[in-house]
């Protein structure tokens, strides 16, 4: 019996650098007969600290990190102990199969920045690729672990149109505990920039690149380079930060965050990991309130309340309902074609600086939940979705809410 193997050589692996820590002496080789990579590093830290770890790949000597390198191994994300010989596993059958390279290298990126989310309802995101099939690398990050719900909203709104904040609208929602909606890009933006302000922290938006008017009022089109990206205060996850999140760290060959690979995406839908229609939630058929059609359920209701009864849905970041319950706005602009771009694929990308409207990331079933984007048809009942559109940064929807991220 023959046995075929990948078309995959690496050539020696490059050297990647950091303030601190120091990341040297990076090898890269296929295992013999298989269609796993070992890699070896060796990393230091001034302060001996735990580090994230995070691996990129280039198929071209290093003039783009652009091969996938999700299903990894050993030393790899995060509570890494610096030393030597650190070992990493990548099994490119998983995530490059029948592909072929003479001119592969391997970065190691190593951060010992904290990786405790700085308040309890966060949750650490590692380093690594996200946008799977587009592959965009994110840097570590903090993301809530829920959508924003109204009482949230209220207690930071009330505070901040009483400090030079005025918002286009005031938000609704099904009940208190319930993601707030109705609410445009910019009084998301702006809701941002109050919570850090109420909190002593450095706001992230600006109204031009000096960085010395915080957003506080009106609508104005904001550019990438009006924001503090290193700031410590809150904001909206990029889009590739969304889908990293989203994932969890189940992405290879997954179509959902939980385990689902083999066969097709409608063999693994499952209405009970996230609010959606026949889910079995309280929420399911609103009829008693037919003005909040989109049927929400309080937020991180995915906890244990639901079927299957006592199982956690957090995902694997520990983030809830970014399978479900409301559209989250998101920072990217929209722009035609622009994850045609090369541009689009750079590290930490923030999406085009021009353009209209902003983008909004949710995956679902829509069963008159909400319009859909890139629709499959299912059934006749029922259609499954990736919404990951567009929509005017001034207009409401009443299936839109949002989450914030820190960047520290």
């Amino acid at each position: 019996m023959k046995i075929y193997l990948p078309l995959l050589v690496f050539a020696s692996a490059s050297l990647s650098f950091a303030a601190a820590p120091e990341v040297s002496n990076i090898t890269a080789v296929q295992r013999s007969g298989t269609k796993l990579v070992d890699i070896y590093y060796d990393v230091t830290d001034a302060e001996n600290d735990s580090l994230t770890v995070a691996v990129q790949l280039s198929s071209n000597a290093g003039s783009s990190w652009n091969i996938p390198a999700r299903t990894l191994t050993g030393d790899v994300n995060f509570n890494v102990t610096p030393g030597t010989g650190n070992h990493i596993v990548w099994n490119a059958g998983a995530d490059w199969n029948r592909n072929y390279t003479t001119q592969g290298k391997v970065r190691i990126l190593a951060d010992d920045a904290a990786t405790t989310p700085p308040i309890a309802s966060m949750a650490f995101v590692p380093a690594g690729f996200s946008n799977p099939g587009k592959e965009i690398y994110t840097s570590a990050f903090f993301m809530d672990k829920t959508e924003v719900s109204k009482a949230e909203w209220d207690v930071v709104y009330s505070w901040a149109i009483t400090n030079g904040y005025v918002f286009d609208n005031a938000g609704v929602a099904t009940a208190s505990n319930h993601p707030v909606v109705n609410i445009n890009w910019h009084d998301a933006v702006k809701w941002c920039n109050a919570r850090s302000e109420k909190e002593g922290l450095t706001p992230c938006y600006y109204t031009e690149s000096g960085k010395t008017t915080v957003y506080r009022t009106g609508l104005s089109a904001l550019d990438n380079n009006w924001v503090d990206w290193d700031a410590d205060g809150y904001r909206l996850p990029t889009r590739a930060e969304w889908l990293k999140a989203y994932w969890g760290g189940n992405e290879g060959s997954n179509f959902f965050p939980w385990p689902s690979s083999g066969g097709s995406w409608s063999d693994h839908i499952n209405g009970s990991f996230g609010n959606e229609k026949n889910s079995g939630d309280p929420w399911d058929d609103n009829v008693a309130n037919p003005d909040f059609a989109w049927e929400t359920t309080p937020v991180a209701y995915y906890d244990g309340g639901q079927i299957p009864a006592g199982v956690d849905m957090a995902n694997d970041y520990g983030l809830y309902d970014l399978m479900g319950n409301v559209s989250e706005w998101c920072w990217d602009r929209e722009f035609t074609n622009w994850y045609s771009l090369d541009e689009s694929q750079d590290d930490n990308s923030k999406g085009p600086n021009s353009g209209l409207g902003r983008s909004r990331s949710w995956w679902g079933f829509n069963w008159n939940k909400g319009p859909s984007s890139g629709s499959h048809s299912n059934s006749s009942a029922v259609t499954f979705y990736y919404d990951d559109g567009y929509r005017d940064d001034i207009s409401v929807q009443n299936y839109l809410g949002f989450r914030t991220v820190r960047s520290r």
